[in-house]
């Protein structure tokens, strides 16, 4: 058995070095030369832990991370398997001298003939390599029957679609009209841009307009601030877990991000400092309220300390308020940008998108005049200027008072909806000892905690057989770790869409708790085939 002799001396190896890494690096080093080939079985989740003595979340970690990679796959009924596919080989990531070409041949653009296939893998650009392990993430549900848990956007019925048709005709029948199809400012249109610091002094900010750049969404903030200021090899401090696509955007120019865990409070001030003497990081980024993806608010206190220990080592935070809007129990606490006493310590970011329709695509940033100066040069080298329609239509949106009267009408509801979300958890899970979530106080998702050393994707699988799906909680993570976590996002489904959706998890978790009983015992027991296709 090849795979006896790819794992025998994993023990001898390197002490510091994490088990499951170490097995990811045996399987792709075996596969690079050629004692493991496509097709070739490797050991079971439980014959594999049971041969290096570790527990089998941590085989799974490393089994997950290497079909990420594209280097394995399992089949129902039959095992894991070596892949005929290929995947991010030593010595051949995209970009490298001796990447192979679509047909497997190495360099083919260069045959001379004139006539073959365009080698894109040789012409590929360093950021590429940072996407390595994103690409085959993206969302692939489509089936109407199915109850999702897994988005992040608001529910499609609170979508203020009559207010906006009436906003158009009146705009395009006014001495106004023409301007929604010019080139709006590079920094944004100017009466929008003084609605949003308006909306900005209710949150206790005062922005000057030379602080104040409008975004094409908040996701362009963190790739403009990322193109700012990140170069390859920089540190990043994050929290742990956190957005998705951050981690995607720092990683990919090929940042070195440096997790730090939570509490109930927030983030960790001791593992942050530790990080600031230790690594010099370029940035803070962290999102004080409604955090994605465990729905936690940063503590006041909290947000104090944090303030005070970045500006003593003059470290920059990029605050993201995605859905400081949403608040469902008190009133808001002051943004970290407020708490700044010489203001020039951070980069607040926010947007619409979250409480309105991410059809808006509209968001904003706020830093020190000199930084913002810059950023507003890489966003006009990006897209020279944001959409001047959705600007027009969202100014007379807000300027109407119709913002307020959204919000006020979405917190209600989503309110209603969490706390059904989160009775359903307790009525439904109350027979399965170990399974624990986080009540947010806002936002838009539940940070749910499934007992240790099993696997969200696991349960997923049964899941999409009984109709529902959920965001696994390891996409979350800046290493290939966090595999019981789920995030589940409560505003997109009504009271009794969400009653029906919790009661299937539920039955799907039975199902899974009864296969790994039943392989606990040594009896056999099919599993669900696995999907790495999820939504986020």
């Amino acid at each position: 058995m090849n795979w006896l002799v790819v794992f025998s001396n994993l023990q001898d190896s390197p002490s510091g070095v994490p088990i499951y890494t170490k097995i990811v690096e045996a399987v792709r080093s075996a596969i690079s030369s050629a004692l493991l080939t496509p097709g070739d079985k490797l050991p079971t989740n439980r014959e594999l832990s049971t041969f290096l003595k570790v527990d089998r979340s941590t085989v799974a970690r490393a089994y997950l991370e290497l079909s990420r990679l594209g280097l394995i796959d399992s089949q129902v009924g039959r095992g894991t398997f070596v892949s005929g596919r290929g995947g991010d080989m030593p010595g051949e990531f995209p970009g490298s001298t001796n990447a192979r070409s679509f047909n497997g041949s190495v360099n083919a653009f260069s045959n001379g003939s004139g006539t073959g296939p365009v080698d894109w893998n040789s012409r590929y650009s360093r950021y590429v390599d940072g996407l390595t392990g994103f690409i085959n993430r993206l969302p692939q549900y489509g089936d109407d029957d199915v109850i999702s848990f897994a988005g992040g956007i608001p529910a499609q019925d609170f979508y203020p679609s009559e207010e906006f048709k009436k906003i158009v005709r009146s705009v395009l029948d006014s001495e106004r009209g023409d301007r929604m199809f010019d080139y709006s400012p590079f920094n944004g249109e100017p009466e929008l841009r003084q609605s949003v610091i308006k909306h900005l002094e209710g949150k206790g900010m005062s922005v000057r307009p030379d602080e104040l750049l409008i975004l094409s969404g908040s996701q362009q903030g963190i790739d403009l601030v990322s193109n700012l200021l990140v170069d390859p090899g920089d540190c990043v401090i994050v929290e742990e877990p956190t957005y998705f696509w951050a981690i995607s955007n720092f990683k990919a120019r090929q940042a070195r991000l440096i997790g730090c865990s939570h509490d109930d409070e927030g983030i960790s001030l001791s593992e942050v400092e530790n990080a600031l003497r230790r690594h010099a990081p370029k940035f803070l980024y962290l999102m004080p309220n409604n955090q994605n993806p465990t729905g936690r608010t940063i503590s006041l206190a909290r947000r104090k300390a944090l303030v005070e220990l970045c500006a003593r080592y003059g470290t920059p935070i990029l605050e993201d308020d995605y859905s400081g809007d949403l608040s469902y129990d008190g009133d808001p606490l002051p943004t970290l940008h407020s708490l700044s006493p010489n203001k020039d310590l951070v980069i607040y970011q926010g947007t619409f998108s979250k409480a309105l329709c991410p059809g808006v695509r509209l968001g904003w940033l706020v830093g020190p005049a000199a930084v913002m100066e810059k950023l507003s040069f890489a966003k006009r080298t990006s897209d020279l200027a944001t959409n001047s329609m959705a600007q027009v239509i969202l100014n007379e949106f807000l300027t109407r008072g119709l913002y307020q009267e959204h919000l006020s009408r979405v917190n209600a509801v989503y309110k209603r909806r969490r706390d059904t979300m989160v009775a359903s958890l307790e009525q439904e899970f109350k027979a399965y000892p170990g399974v624990s979530f986080i009540k947010p106080s806002g936002g838009l998702f539940l940070w749910l905690t499934l007992p240790a050393g099993l696997s969200n994707r696991d349960l997923l699988n049964y899941a999409r057989q009984e109709k529902v799906v959920f965001s696994p909680g390891d996409l979350c993570f800046t290493e290939a770790t966090g595999l019981n976590h789920l995030r589940l996002c409560f505003i997109q489904n009504d009271e009794a869409t969400t009653r029906s959706g919790i009661a299937r998890l539920a039955r799907a978790y039975g199902k899974y708790i009864d296969y790994v009983n039943a392989s606990a015992l040594g009896l056999d027991s099919e599993r669900p085939r696995t999907s790495n296709h999820v939504l986020i």
